[in-house]
């Protein structure tokens, strides 16, 4: 929840939140303050935010480190598209010791967010020129000396087809996009008719935009945003991200109207305040 606050609100702007502010939005969508101000102090605990006291308030903003997640995310959520494919692969081969097994499996949960899927043996492969970032995050993990990063060409005997069955489960990913689609597009169509009518509050944008972004932000961990032409036909996360992008544009104006409302409020219930 609040990585979806922060990077489709508060981090384009550069802003940050009172804890107060939070915890009120936190219980618009249904999660109590309690909740709210613990998720505050783990992400604050591990580095993404960082709070600044003033009058006996804390303001919340991003650390670098919080930036380059957000960044990140943003490049996938929201930049992904066509591009034009070489048939050049990224691929990283890490060989970290068992002793290491905590980091070595921290490595492998961002390798998957950054689109590279596993051949085994330690062997990690992306359609994507991903050779930068795969780069920095071993450097930031420290276990740079136990990997290792190359481009190259498939020559065979396999097809690049083959070699994205072994990676990854496309149809299972298509289940994810359909459903996503199913949920989402009916919402789209009567949401659509609430613009138009002018029916629809800035707080009941602010709410369906809120759930379409933490919904969808979920599928860079599943996707490895392959180019097209490792896609099958009429692609259900073609349709699904075009789904999102409309859905997205149309709820914006209304849902960060509400979002600056909310952080001008001076006072809240005493119970949810900090």
């Amino acid at each position: 929840m609040l990585f979806t606050l922060f990077g489709d609100y508060a981090y384009p702007s550069e802003r940050e939140v009172w804890l107060g502010s939070l915890v009120l939005l936190g219980r618009e969508l249904g999660i109590a303050a309690g909740a709210t101000r613990s998720a505050v102090a783990r992400l604050a605990r591990a580095g993404w935010i960082r709070a600044r006291k003033s009058k006996n308030r804390s303001h919340y903003g991003l650390t670098e480190a919080g930036r380059r997640l957000i960044e990140e995310g943003t490049q996938r959520i929201y930049h992904s598209g066509e591009q034009d494919w070489d048939g050049t692969w990224c691929l990283l081969l890490y060989s970290i010791p068992e002793t290491k097994r905590m980091l070595r499996d921290r490595v492998r949960k961002r390798l998957a967010w950054l689109g590279f899927g596993a051949l085994g043996g330690g062997a990690y492969a992306s359609a994507r020129d991903m050779g930068g970032p795969a780069s920095a995050l071993v450097e930031g993990f420290g276990v740079g000396a136990f990997a290792s990063i190359f481009t190259a060409k498939l020559r065979g005997p396999e097809r690049d087809a083959d070699l994205v069955r072994r990676c990854w489960d496309l149809p299972v990913i298509a289940h994810h996009y359909e459903r996503f689609i199913d949920h989402y597009a009916p919402r789209y169509r009567r949401d659509a008719a609430r613009l138009t009518a002018g029916t629809l509050s800035d707080e009941d944008a602010f709410a369906a935009r809120f759930a379409l972004t933490h919904d969808f932000r979920r599928f860079p961990f599943v996707d490895p945003d392959l180019p097209d032409s490792l896609l099958p036909e009429n692609w259900a996360g073609t349709r699904a991200r075009r789904l999102f992008e409309d859905y997205h544009r149309k709820l914006a104006r209304g849902a960060l109207r509400h979002f600056n409302a909310v952080l001008r409020v001076e006072r809240i219930p005493p119970s949810s305040a900090h």
